[in-house]
């Protein structure tokens, strides 16, 4: 029997698992209610099958032995439990964790410590950093690793530019030539990983030069308030995103965000709109995206309204899949 997709849905006040079963899926809760917003997306260990990794906003790090069926938290050296990023070196199985304020944490043992790259908070760029809302306090919203860069970690701040480190987190330095101040997302092309691109408040950018300096990608983007990138598991020249026409404050007015789908064929370098099934004002705010590793020509999005849209023809169609959750913070997808 064909194992079912699952889709893991992290929201602001937990993780729910929304299974597939003949084009339907059903939903429940996996835990982490009352631990805040999981605003990245949950991490498979590459080597354990059934261990997970959950970053919330509330509670720090919690891992998963069990495939999310029960959570034990695992905050043994971070300092600051308002966990914004989290990935795994498929390399190395070392776990970065990014927070709020920005600061990142790095364990060797499968999270069981942490230990603090202290070099980051001293760089002098910090007294730049800054988040529009009270306590306008920075965070690291996005964190990227590469299997081809084992001591390469790249981060987005939002907002702060991009930071980076190439020597295992020892030492860092801010980027910011040509990437927008409002960074949200940033990823390693898996084709080219010289190829990095990152998402903002205003727009995609990207780097041929492994992150040393960007440039605007957002050609053909007529919204630009962006989530993250997804990029086509077969076909790496294609990736996938959303973005809202303006910034959260707005998304309260009647039109809402007023967001789009969007499709590259060339890597960043350009952008079509996709809309076909999808109706031709959508209010909710796109906030996370994902592609299905098994399925290349599947594509998610999670709005803010608390619905899951999904395209299994490679962004020719939408259909809505899930509904009533909640705002959706974040998406990932696995097979059993």
């Amino acid at each position: 029997m064909a194992a079912k997709r699952r889709i893991y849905v992290g929201t602001m006040d937990g993780l729910y698992e929304a299974v597939g079963n003949g084009g339907a899926y059903s939903t429940r809760p996996l835990g982490l209610q009352g631990e805040g917003a999981l605003r990245s997306p949950v991490v498979f260990d590459c080597e354990k099958p059934g261990r997970m990794y959950a970053a919330t906003s509330r509670g720090g790090m919690f891992r998963s032995e069990d495939a999310g069926e029960t959570w034990q938290e695992i905050n043994r050296g971070i300092v600051y439990k308002e966990c914004w990023s989290v990935a795994q070196q498929p390399s190395t199985s070392e776990i970065w964790v990014g927070t709020g304020p920005t600061a990142v944490f790095h364990s060797t043992d499968g999270g069981d410590t942490w230990s603090e790259c202290e070099h980051l908070r001293t760089l002098p760029d910090t007294k730049e950093w800054t988040f529009p809302g009270p306590p306008y306090v920075s965070h690291l919203k996005g964190l990227a690793v590469s299997a081809d860069l084992p001591d390469v970690v790249i981060g987005a701040i939002e907002e702060g530019w991009v930071v980076r480190s190439t020597d295992n987190g020892k030492t860092w330095h801010n980027i910011k030539q040509g990437v927008e101040f409002d960074a949200h997302s940033v990823c390693y092309m898996p084709n080219d990983p010289a190829v990095v691109i990152v998402t903002s408040g205003k727009g995609v950018y990207r780097s041929g030069h492994g992150g040393d300096a960007f440039e605007d990608a957002s050609e053909g983007l007529d919204r630009r308030y962006m989530a993250q990138i997804a990029v086509h598991a077969a076909r790496p020249n294609v990736l996938f995103t959303a973005a809202a026409a303006v910034p959260p404050p707005s998304w309260r007015r009647p039109q809402g965000a007023d967001a789009g789908f969007f499709r590259s064929e060339d890597q960043a370098r350009s952008w079509q709109r996709v809309t076909g099934g999808l109706p031709e004002l959508i209010k909710g705010a796109p906030r996370a995206t994902a592609s299905d590793p098994n399925d290349p020509n599947t594509f998610l999005v999670g709005l803010t309204d608390g619905t899951i849209w999904i395209s299994e023809d490679g962004t020719e169609s939408f259909r809505e899949v899930v509904g009533g959750l909640g705002q959706i913070s974040s998406l990932a997808v696995a097979r059993q």
